[in-house]
């Protein structure tokens, strides 16, 4: 087994090692690729990664892509608002977005990308495409010939570049066997393996919800100290656990973002709450933290696709690592620790007082205001 952290300290691109990692599996792929992803974006990467796709498919590969129907929001908000795969939202859909919009930070670029790009992709005859609509998934994973598996944080768009966010490269058909027997819930998971698949699943005629149970547990079960890294967080119970942490002496450190891409209201919200019920300390970093990481006395990481979010933790499919292999544990804590260094610690509450309580209302809803049942007839 061969484990590699896709990231490094000081990295002026947090995302180039695992495109770059994904196009070379792509191009050496021998016999299948499957591909799960919530945001792919027309833009540079994505149609990068679509092109070699499209070259792996003519070399006879078999592609199975599946995709969460509902990430197209997103794409179509945010940065250039160009999805690479085909697909036509509702009437509806489409004016629900729209009204939503202004509730976006302003991210607008202009660009000579296409949407709807990846539909030469589909033409392949060996191409298939799966889009998840009835339920929710936010996973993120690339499987090749069932013996190369990436999975973090990261979706198929440039932005990552400038974000902290935290993937996976795991070499072993051994792993590989035990990821899918995961995924379908075969088998039970076991925390004191090295490397562990913890899943969120709503699919399939499943309800199977692993992943905030076990981080309370950790929580609960931490001694010395527990350090966070959140894209957004906000989960009532997650709280509490880290409030009462803090509060037996336990140290606890949380890094978010200065300013979120979405959900900031209700992130400075929470973390005031925290740092006023607890000796937690809060930092804000000035790059954007995607990262959804945790690591406890610093032995176990905890990392993947799963915001601490109360729609992450109770409504979505979500795919984290349960890590205790020694060298990716300290893998992971030199960049953390460095990421905590240059950020800024909230020495006062009011710091975090500048927020607009509707909208952080709105953003913890149990089913987040971004994500409400909508119409989602389309053709694809």
């Amino acid at each position: 087994m061969k484990t590699t952290l896709l990231h490094e300290v000081n990295e002026p691109d947090g995302a180039e090692k695992t495109f770059s990692k994904v196009i070379k599996l792509i191009n050496s792929a021998k016999s299948s690729i499957i591909i799960h992803m919530y945001v792919w974006r027309s833009d540079n990467i994505g149609n990068a990664i679509g092109d070699a796709l499209c070259d792996a498919a003519d070399r006879g590969i078999k592609i199975q892509i599946k995709k969460e129907w509902s990430a197209m929001m997103y794409e179509w908000i945010e940065m250039n608002q160009k999805s690479y795969l085909p697909s036509k939202p509702s009437i509806l859909t489409k004016l629900w977005w729209k009204i939503i919009r202004p509730t976006f930070p302003n991210t607008f670029v202009k660009d000579g990308y296409i949407s709807g790009a990846g539909s030469k992709l589909l033409e392949k005859k060996n191409v298939s495409i799966e889009w998840i609509k009835k339920v929710k998934t936010h996973q993120k994973y690339y499987l090749f010939d069932n013996k190369h598996l990436i999975t973090g944080s990261i979706n198929i768009e440039d932005r990552h570049r400038k974000y902290f966010d935290y993937m996976v490269h795991i070499e072993s058909k051994e792993l590989s066997n035990r990821f899918k027997s995961r995924l379908k819930g075969d088998v039970e998971y076991v925390k004191d393996q090295d490397i562990e698949f913890i899943f969120n699943q709503p699919m399939n005629d499943e309800n199977r919800f692993e992943i905030k149970p076990l981080i309370i547990e950790l929580i609960n079960q931490a001694k010395n100290d527990i350090y966070i890294e959140a894209a957004y967080i906000g989960d009532h119970d997650i709280d509490e656990a880290i409030i009462k942490a803090a509060n037996r002496k336990v140290e606890v450190s949380i890094l978010i973002s200065e300013q979120a891409n979405i959900g900031n209201d209700n992130n400075y919200r929470r973390a005031e709450k925290i740092m006023n019920e607890s000796s937690a300390k809060i930092y804000l970093s000035k790059k954007m933290i995607h990262s959804k990481m945790l690591v406890f006395d610093r032995k176990i990481v905890m990392s993947g696709s799963a915001n601490l979010s109360i729609f992450s933790m109770n409504n979505a499919g979500e795919l984290n690592l349960l890590i205790r292999n020694s060298k990716l544990v300290d893998d992971f804590l030199k960049i953390a620790d460095w990421r905590k260094s240059v950020s800024m610690k909230v020495d006062k509450l009011k710091t975090l007082k500048s927020y607009n309580k509707f909208i952080a209302f709105l953003q913890e809803l149990p089913v987040s205001y971004t994500h409400l049942p909508l119409p989602t007839i389309c053709s694809v």
